[in-house]
């Protein structure tokens, strides 16, 4: 009997919504954004400066560590146009187009996208490693770690780790219950099933 494949698919570890802020640039800082406008205008580039060169020039810095720089280096390296960068200035994934090749996960500077089945389509969107006070302070969309999910899952296949919800993906069944109750809407399903996905920009 011939296996199934099964359907692969990325999805981002992060909703938006940091605090984020242009840092004071000097003049090496600018002329590299200068470089990366130039690129952009030659097409070798969509968003002018990727996540790498924000990273690189302290361009931009964002409350979060652990947040999307939303600079589009996963944009770049998608062939398919699978994945945007929403009005929340994070990266999200269209997943009728997504075909979990990778290439979007290993262009994230941060990892903060991850290679999936489709079976398994309930994932938390955030990996803070922030206390829930600084979270809220950081993200109106970051975990911080109440546990209600961990509370209401009927498998007993949440738990917090490092101040965020872990999923384990043997113990998950997919019923949505996490999703449902998560307060601030962190933990989503890429069908739009529980959860609503943002409209593309």
């Amino acid at each position: 009997m011939a296996r199934v494949r099964k359907k692969k698919v990325a999805v981002v570890q992060c909703l938006g919504g940091c605090v984020r802020q242009m840092a004071v640039q000097s003049a090496d800082t600018a002329g590299a954004l200068a470089d990366g406008k130039q690129e952009k205008e030659k097409g070798g580039s969509k968003n002018g400066v990727n996540c790498q060169q924000m990273i690189e020039t302290e361009s931009v810095v964002i409350s979060c560590e652990c947040g999307c720089l939303g600079g589009g280096s996963c944009v770049e390296a998608c062939r398919l146009e699978a994945i945007h960068i929403n009005d929340r200035g994070a990266a999200e994934v269209d997943p009728e187009k997504c075909v979990g090749c990778g290439l979007c996960a290993k262009a994230c500077p941060r990892g903060l996208i991850r290679i999936t089945t489709e079976e398994y389509n309930i994932y938390p969107a955030c990996v803070s490693e922030d206390a829930g006070a600084q979270t809220r302070k950081n993200c109106d969309t970051g975990c911080i770690a109440c546990g209600i999910c961990v509370r209401n899952c009927p498998m007993g296949a949440i738990s917090i780790e490092n101040n965020h919800a872990v999923i384990d993906e043997e113990k998950c069944i997919t019923c949505g219950m996490c999703a449902v109750k998560c307060p601030r809407g962190v933990i989503r399903d890429y069908n739009g099933i529980f959860t609503v996905r943002e409209a593309k920009v």
